[in-house]
């Protein structure tokens, strides 16, 4: 490597309370410190002035890597990568996550953006910062779309899902849940056990990169990873963002059973569909809730089952919304029900029968 092998990582503001430090730059920054790569994380709860810190940081760096959502998000991402260019015309600007991921040429057509990582991008950015470190060609990096030096855009083809079981755990020490305590007033932790969903509902982005597989982290990881970082950082509540936590109900079942047998308290959290939840017994529900679940969503979108069909959710239906609801009222966890409003072929009818 060169005198310096710095990654600098990037979430841009976004409105809303946080729920911890940005975990998809976490899961992004292990494997390149398990390679001996130096990595700093900005966001704005960090770096209240996080342009000034990214011009900062880098100056010694060997690329800029950017999470993006579709939204408010962009505009940050934008401004910066604006700034970054004009001061280091040289620095590569990689841009990551669900709204580069699925328009990622739109993305590439910005002079300032050097690369996307497509997908799943813990292995794909850490073999383009080997190669940036390295002096050496992008061509062949799989999950890399990139601007060759004739400024032609290059896809390559995607990098297989890999097991997360695989991956290291995300890089919890590179920040202070106390910073993100003082904003959302609770000292919290997010997680993830899982990625994919078995579905494959019209509105929803992970059947394009997951192609419908469940990948889930085993039970004694899960239960021994928040057995010990509950203690070791204070923390009061888990949010998982697991896309569609139940979908294998025995091994939800079981990591509750393990987290009341480690007697480590904490509250936590996660999002189902209902379908899933409404098969489940009376008794396992309770244990959820003695395990510390105090808040289930549910992606339940519409109360008409002719939208159901529209959005491909024919997986779903009302009466499993009520078994759902009557369930978790009786084991005392607050549930939301999350609804679409405005989907493409929903009448002034749809939405009344919802209501």
């Amino acid at each position: 490597m060169p005198a310096t092998n710095k990654v600098v990582l990037f979430y841009p503001p976004y409105d809303g309370p946080p729920l911890g430090a940005p975990l998809s730059l976490l899961c992004l920054a292990s494997p390149l410190l398990r390679s001996g790569f130096e990595v700093k994380l900005v966001d704005n709860l960090l770096y209240p002035d996080y342009e000034r810190a990214i011009l900062r940081e880098t100056e010694d760096a060997l690329c800029l890597g950017i999470s993006v959502l579709t939204g408010p998000h962009i505009g940050a991402a934008v401004r910066v990568s604006r700034a970054v260019k004009k001061l280091r015309p040289k620095m590569p600007i990689v841009f990551g996550g669900w709204h580069s991921s699925l328009a990622t040429q739109q993305t590439l057509a910005e002079p300032f953006v050097d690369a996307v990582v497509r997908g799943q991008g813990e292995l794909t950015l850490l073999e383009l910062a080997q190669r940036i470190a390295g002096g050496r060609d992008w061509h062949g990096v799989r999950g890399l779309s990139f601007k060759d030096a004739e400024g032609r855009v290059i896809h390559e083809p995607e990098r297989p899902v890999a097991n997360i079981n695989d991956l290291p755990a995300p890089a919890y020490h590179l920040t202070d849940p106390g910073i993100y305590a003082v904003v959302s007033g609770v000292r919290q932790l997010a997680y993830t056990s899982s990625v994919g969903c078995p579905y494959q509902c019209n509105y929803c982005t992970d059947q394009v990169f997951y192609k419908r597989r469940f990948n889930a982290y085993r039970v004694e990881r899960v239960v021994d990873e928040l057995a010990e970082l509950v203690p070791r950082y204070n923390i009061e509540h888990v949010p998982f963002f697991d896309s569609n936590f139940l979908v294998d109900r025995r091994r939800g079942v079981a990591i509750a059973k393990g987290i009341i047998a480690s007697g480590i308290k904490f509250r936590w959290d996660f999002q189902t569909s209902t379908d899933f939840l409404a098969l489940m017994s009376e008794e396992d529900v309770r244990l959820l809730a003695e395990s510390g679940v105090h808040h289930i969503g549910f992606g339940t979108e519409s109360a008409s089952q002719e939208v159901l069909t529209l959005m491909n959710k024919r997986f779903q239906h009302v009466e499993q919304m009520v078994e759902t609801a009557r369930k978790t009222h009786l084991a005392g966890i607050h549930v939301v029900f999350n609804i679409i409003l405005g989907y493409p072929g929903e009448t002034e009818a749809h939405r009344q029968q919802t209501f």
